[in-house]
């Protein structure tokens, strides 16, 4: 995060918002020697009508202090310019130069223009971004905007997102678990996107409880002033009533469950793993401390 922040034109400072499993270990983990296993630093860029124009101000900077960008070239052109389709647009993840430049990258996301779904029930958005190097694409994601809602700063200087606007924003996300694999295997295995999302839930809320045990069953609170200071659609707001149902599913199939906790384990809990049984009752606690009351 210290590094991050010193290559980062201070003035994206306060419009840059660190969202993923690095934020939620920079809150949960107290150990300062404890390491997490993440090759990606997630930066969503707000305001979303200045997220384009930060976007490209900083990967210019970045890459022209040698900052390499992160493309897999069988599937996306690079470099990319006018004539280069928005599907075929890498998105923006550059790597650090010096030794450590394959250990981690910084992934550019924006905040979404609205938090809920587009016309054509989509939630992912994608944005051009025109630099002298190439031409990008910075995605961002419905229902990620929640993050928006009171970042918490980080002693580095950059914002974090909060543990419980980014389990709300998961939990938004999956209201069930779908079957779509992530690209990339964790530790030898393609886990279901979902579950990868909802066992971060399950692990945030499980180090949170551990830290402290009455701040798990605030979520639902301030859920309802995040959608509501950021304008949420109705539609967006509609779905607190139900928010756990993905999480239910998660806790009545064994073999999601399995997943999740493979991932959470390799993850962000990979300091302190769980068995499957701890991980059951992290579930069953979770959803006894979030339920509308």
């Amino acid at each position: 995060m210290h590094k991050l922040a010193l290559a980062l034109p201070k003035k994206h400072h306060s419009n840059i918002i660190i969202v993923g499993s690095l934020s939620a270990a920079a809150q949960l983990i107290q150990d300062a020697d404890t390491e997490l296993r993440t090759k990606d630093i997630d930066g969503m860029l707000t305001p979303n009508a200045t997220a384009v124009i930060s976007a490209k101000e900083i990967a210019t900077t970045l890459i022209n202090e040698g900052w390499e960008p992160r493309v897999n070239t069988e599937k996306y052109d690079h470099p990319a310019d006018g004539t280069t389709p928005q599907d075929k647009l890498p998105v923006v993840r550059l790597k650090p130069p010096g030794q450590g430049k394959d250990e981690w990258f910084l992934e550019l996301l924006g905040a979404p223009p609205e938090l809920a779904p587009d016309a054509e029930g989509k939630t992912r958005y994608s944005e051009r971004v025109e630099t002298p190097h190439s031409h990008f694409e910075i995605p961002s994601f419905a229902y990620l905007g929640v993050t928006q809602f009171k970042p918490v700063r980080h002693a580095s200087g950059l914002q974090l997102a909060s543990v419980a606007t980014m389990a709300l924003s998961n939990l938004l996300h999956h209201p069930q678990i779908e079957e779509k694999r992530m690209s990339d295997p964790m530790d030898g295995r393609l886990i279901k996107r979902a579950n990868k999302d909802l066992g971060r839930v399950v692990a945030m809320a499980h180090l949170c409880d551990q830290l402290d045990e009455t701040a798990v069953e605030q979520w639902p609170h301030i859920w309802q002033q995040a959608v509501q200071e950021l304008r949420a659609p109705e539609s967006t707001r509609a779905k607190l009533d139900t928010i756990n149902t993905g999480m239910q599913a998660l806790l009545d199939s064994y073999e999601d469950q399995l997943e999740a906790l493979h991932s959470v384990n390799f993850g962000l809990l990979s300091s302190q793993p769980m068995d499957m049984r701890q991980f059951n009752i992290a579930i069953r606690r979770y959803l006894q401390l979030t339920k509308v009351r």
